[in-house]
């Protein structure tokens, strides 16, 4: 993820990245619809602790937010019958 992130031009902390990366690795291996749940909201938190923190600048804030939807929905299409 952070190579998307690094052509994207979006700058944070390695630390947070490599955080960030792991939540949305975790959401790609839910094994089903809860799990998928409990992960969704453990990157989202994350996520509102980097914000709470001003680690990182609202556009980028929003650009991670929307990353995290991202994998949720995809893993979620995956898991449909």
């Amino acid at each position: 993820m952070s190579v998307v992130f690094s052509r994207n031009g979006v700058s944070m902390p390695d630390l947070v990245r490599t955080k960030l990366a792991n939540h949305l690795a975790r959401l790609g291996r839910a094994a089903d619809v809860p799990a998928l749940a409990l992960a969704e909201e453990r990157a989202e938190g994350f996520v509102e602790g980097v914000e709470a923190a001003r680690a990182l600048t609202p556009a980028t804030i929003e650009r991670l937010f929307i990353a995290v939807e991202d994998a949720a929905a995809r893993r979620r299409r995956d898991l449909a019958p």
